[in-house]
């Protein structure tokens, strides 16, 4: 079976009796995965400041 990634051959795993296929060219190994993440809101040094002396 070829990788649905970069065309290379496909290698099996198996472990207590489950099976795994995976791809020893790109790393595949067909989970889904999202790359993209949640923009990170940053506090400024005054915003920190002032939260330190709420405290």
């Amino acid at each position: 079976m070829d990788c649905p990634r970069c065309s290379g051959s496909l290698e099996t795993y198996e472990l207590f009796g489950r099976e795994a296929e995976g791809c020893e060219t790109c790393g595949y190994v067909g989970v889904a995965v999202s790359h993209e993440s949640e923009p990170v809101e940053l506090e400024s040094w005054q915003e920190a400041l002032d939260r330190f002396k709420k405290e």
